[in-house]
């Protein structure tokens, strides 16, 4: 169990960096109107992200908070769901993608 933990742990690890990497081609997209299509991906990876940091915090391989993500995600699905895709850009680009560069920074290979 305890390697299929660190191979979730080193998972989530490149799924975060790669969710970073994506928000400023969607900003971008978002900003000026174009199809939505990139953003879905990119929840349906951030919901992947999220179930998998909940199994890794359950199983004590990580140490990160949930409450503040969880707000973030809920206002940025709100805002999705209202189109409000400019809102939509500053909060991935000034609130989610800090939040993400710091838990990578605190996901270590241990």
């Amino acid at each position: 169990m305890d390697t299929q933990l660190f191979e979730l742990k080193n998972s989530l690890k490149t799924l975060t960096k790669n969710l970073i990497s994506r928000i400023d081609s969607i900003c971008i997209s978002l900003e000026n109107g174009e199809e939505i299509d990139r953003l879905l991906f990119w929840l349906e990876d951030l919901s992947m992200l999220t179930e998998t940091t909940i199994i890794l915090s359950q199983n004590n391989m990580i140490d990160i908070d949930l409450d503040l993500f969880n707000e973030k995600v809920e206002l940025l699905l709100d805002k999705v769901e209202e189109k409000d895709y400019l809102f939509v850009s500053d909060l991935l680009k000034y609130e989610l993608e800090p939040l993400l560069s710091y838990w990578d920074g605190c996901i270590t290979n241990d």
